[in-house]
């Protein structure tokens, strides 16, 4: 599990873009995502079966959250913690039905 620092107010997704290596769409509109979509990280590509959420630590919410936004509309607080989780989205459902796992996460803490 890799730990990053990012400044108050930075996106989730800008986070993940400075920490690893990321491919996404910026607007996946078609499907009614209605923002962008993160489809890999370090070259871990989702597919057919298979796709990338995230997850918001916040401490003040009592925990993980699955936000209803996506990653470039999400911002970050002082305290907050995320998790990326690479999940099969055709066994478990959308959205995931258990919290992230640390060995299948990404964690971008926040400076300052």
């Amino acid at each position: 599990m890799k730990e990053v620092e990012v400044e108050e107010g930075c996106s989730v997704l800008e986070a993940t873009r400075r920490a690893f290596s990321v491919e996404y769409f910026p607007s996946d509109e078609p499907s009614g995502h209605g923002g962008a979509v993160v489809v890999a990280i370090e070259g871990v590509k989702s597919d057919l079966n298979h796709c990338w959420a995230f997850y918001v630590h916040d401490e003040r919410l009592g925990g993980w959250a699955f936000p209803d936004r996506t990653c470039d509309k999400v911002v970050l607080r002082r305290g907050n913690v995320v998790c990326w989780r690479y999940y099969n989205y055709r066994v478990e459902g959308f959205p995931p039905k258990r919290p992230p796992l640390s060995t299948e996460c990404i964690r971008l803490g926040q400076s300052g």
